[in-house]
């Protein structure tokens, strides 16, 4: 058994939880209509990984990657890791 990564480029509609600083618990949000985030999308990915069996699973969402406003969240913890909205 091996490691791997999905890696996914997007832009726009993304930072349900505009409100958390860094180090604190964020909330993705799930709606039954309508739109889904791409936070709420990658956040059903994560725990579809995790209830396959997955392990040692890391999972971030990067919101502005490479910039100086860089935002970080932890999709496994559910945390804001660096920066803020």
């Amino acid at each position: 058994m091996g490691a791997f990564r999905i890696v996914i480029d997007g832009v726009g509609a993304h930072g349900d939880d505009r409100s958390a600083k860094e180090g604190e618990p964020i909330k993705i949000p799930y709606t039954d209509s309508g739109f889904q985030s791409p936070d709420t999308i990658a956040k059903k990915c994560v725990e579809a990984l995790k209830a396959s069996g997955v392990f040692d699973l890391k999972a971030t969402l990067t919101h502005w990657p490479g910039q100086s406003s860089e935002v970080v969240d932890d999709l496994v913890e559910l945390k804001r890791v660096k920066g803020q909205f």
